[in-house]
């Protein structure tokens, strides 16, 4: 596809120019080059991506994609994430070139901002932009002419907070704000999220959960089709009522659903067999309904169907939609014309209902791979909406940068990983294999997306950087920091079992860290001169938290003004961080019996930065670029990248470096 409009300008005084020359006396002849066009380029996050696991679990033949970059892109040998390795904190740095010190979006849940207008114990979202304290590379781009494009990230579309640690807003960080304020207004950024409003969760409907109706009269109700009389039922949620009629021939084996009891306009699914083909030369999600506008006092909604299973008489049946949610945009008009091209876009796959056992039994409570089945079904139609969202992006809108992200990874190793792991104490080969065989599925899913990513890029011969945000491991033992603080005399609970913040010196509010209670925070009681007294013991504290044999259960412990280059503490952050050994996960609990003890079997990523677990990738691929490998690099270091290869300037408050040179050089 031929990119033009960054050229615009060019061509325009291109022909300026020589309409003056033809006017003109003849003028010597002077060779010229012609104007460059403007390079594009997607960046991508990936979640959990994570090189060695990925190549260690998944063949070539199971996603290619990842294999070609890897193989012939220019990558570093791993990336340092966010300190702890969280969704919400690892993409603030990739999108601003700085970590949470700076940021202040320190993990998925933050200390809110002022302290001296908060608790110690309070606790606000990361994903909100709220706390945030630094512009996203997408503006930066804005306020440099090209168009920029942001597909579902983090802390947007909505303004950074820009608060201080304590006391007002400064001057500073005002004209910072009304900066950003100002770009989202710029018609050349367009940046969404649909994770900021989900009005209705995914649901499994059957027989019980709707209510029966059979004297509903539904209009035009002979376009149904039907030899059977209808069955009529209802169901409301969220998001409104909704209207049903089962119908068919020999048997009831499909169903109409539509806001209004009319079959004009209701959308029909139909009793297909459990997907069980390739996922190569079909449609995905292809027995899934087309999209049900639903018309919400927030915006515009959309419900598919998939009819999972029905009995031949309609006496009870398996309805299955995704969530449903507003888009949050920044200009109007492109949410309109997103909804109407995509339709239906939701954030995650049904990974919860699988677990619980909604489509069936899951492999790891005696079922058969039905469970599996369906649930993959649910995986296709996130991956194909959120290709779609991508081209509308890329082709139709032509910007120059897109900034884009896929979950799926993330949500199918949380879910299922674990029981790969072999050093745990309950390890089962049988389900070690079938979680294999489910989590290769799905990751063919998120080759499809990034398959689809590089395909675009290579239209318009773009670079495509791969990026991530967190690694993955496997725990099934908790780390408690507050039950440690109870029992070191450095934290209290009253009468109710309440944290007791008149007495307590510290407290883990997310268990991610450990934070002083000082006369900062509202209510704080430790003087600013005794902070460093505290801190140490917290410190000696944790040196002494073993397991049954009598090992330490904290590898290191990291006090957070020791190691500005992990970007931990900050206003939002904590004073003491700490890397759990493997099988452990840390956790906020503040009533437990013990400061060490057993919990779910889970894959997870909250850790250190410094594990080579949640190390995640930096590539680039096409767009020039060629094999190359380079020495470990850091999330932040990723903005000033991409803006580098753009030719633009790096967002303001990024402190990474660009590797555009390192990448570039063989």
């Amino acid at each position: 596809m031929q990119h033009t409009h960054s050229l615009r300008f060019s061509l325009a005084m291109v022909f300026a120019a020589s309409t003056l020359i033809a006017c003109s006396d003849p003028q010597p002849v002077v060779d010229s080059q012609p104007t460059a066009a403007q390079p594009r380029a997607i960046l991508v996050s990936i979640d959990s991506i994570n090189e060695p696991i990925l190549r260690s679990t998944l063949t070539e033949a199971q996603v290619p994609a990842f294999y070609e970059v890897f193989n012939y892109g220019a990558c570093s040998d791993g990336a340092q994430p966010a300190f702890p390795s969280l969704t919400a904190a690892g993409h603030s740095a990739l999108w601003t070139g700085a970590y949470g010190d700076i940021t202040n979006i320190s993990g998925n849940n933050v200390h809110p901002l002022p302290r001296d207008q908060h608790t110690v114990m309070a606790s606000a979202s990361g994903y909100s932009p709220d706390n945030s304290a630094a512009e996203p590379i997408w503006i930066s781009a804005g306020y440099q002419g090209l168009k920029a494009g942001g597909h579902h990230v983090t802390q947007a579309p909505g303004i950074p907070g820009f608060p201080s640690a304590v006391g007002e807003r400064t001057e500073e960080n005002e004209q910072a704000r009304q900066r950003i304020i100002e770009g989202y207004a710029k018609e050349n950024v367009i940046v969404m999220n649909g994770y900021n409003d989900q009005i209705q969760g995914d649901a499994m409907l059957t027989a019980d959960s709707v209510k029966w109706d059979e004297q509903i009269p539904w209009a035009n109700s002979d376009a149904l089709d039907t030899y059977l009389t209808p069955r009529y039922f209802s169901f409301t949620n969220q998001a409104g009522t909704f209207y049903g009629a089962l119908f068919g021939n020999d048997s009831y084996d499909h169903m109409a659903i539509n806001t209004v009891p009319d079959a004009q306009g209701a959308v029909i699914a139909y009793a297909a067999e459990v997907e069980q083909a390739p996922f190569a030369g079909r449609e995905l999600a292809r027995h899934f309904s087309e999209p049900l506008r639903v018309h919400h006092e927030r915006g515009s909604l959309f419900m598919r169907v998939r009819l999972f299973d029905i009995a031949a008489d309609g006496s009870d049946f398996m309805l299955f939609h995704p969530p449903m949610h507003v888009i949050e945009v920044n200009h109007p008009e492109a949410q309109a014309a997103y909804d109407d091209y995509v339709q239906g876009w939701f954030g995650n796959s049904a990974t919860r209902m699988y677990t619980r056992g909604d489509f069936g039994q899951p492999f790891f409570n005696g079922g058969d791979g039905l469970a599996e089945a369906r649930y993959l079904e649910t995986a296709e139609l996130e991956t194909k909406l959120f290709n779609r969202g991508s081209s509308w992006f890329w082709q139709e809108q032509q910007v120059d940068l897109l900034v884009d992200y896929f979950p799926l990874g993330d949500s199918i190793d949380h879910s299922i990983k674990a029981y790969t792991y072999e050093a745990y104490p309950g390890y089962n080969p049988e389900h070690s294999e079938k979680a294999h065989q489910l989590r290769g599925r799905t990751w063919e899913l998120v080759n499809i997306r990034l398959q689809h990513l590089m395909d675009l890029a290579a239209e318009d011969n773009a670079a495509l950087f791969l990026v991530g945000d967190h690694g993955m491991r496997t725990s099934w033992m908790e780390f408690r920091p507050n039950i440690m603080l109870q029992q070191a005399g450095l934290q209290y609970v009253d009468a109710n079992g309440m944290i007791d913040l008149s007495r307590s010196k510290a407290v883990s509010n997310t268990g991610n860290w450990i934070t002083v209670n000082t006369t900062e925070w509202r209510g704080g009681i430790v003087p600013p001169e005794d902070k460093e007294a505290v801190i140490a013991e917290i410190v000696a504290a944790m040196e002494t938290v073993v397991d049954d044999e009598g090992n330490r259960i904290l590898e290191r412990i990291y006090v957070a003004t020791e190691h500005p280059e992990l970007g931990i503490g900050g206003p939002a952050g904590g004073d003491v961080y700490w890397a759990e050994a493997h099988g452990y996960r840390s956790g906020r609990s503040h009533t437990a019996d013990a400061p060490v003890g057993p919990i779910r079997l889970w894959a997870t990523h909250s850790h250190a930065s410094t594990e080579p677990l949640m190390q995640t990738v930096t590539c680039a691929w096409g767009g020039g670029f060629e094999p190359n490998r380079i020495p470990r690099s850091r999330q932040i270091d990723v903005s000033p990248t991409v803006a580098e290869y753009l030719g633009i300037s790096a967002p303001p408050h990024a402190v990474g470096r660009s590797l555009l040179n390192d990448l570039r050089s063989n």
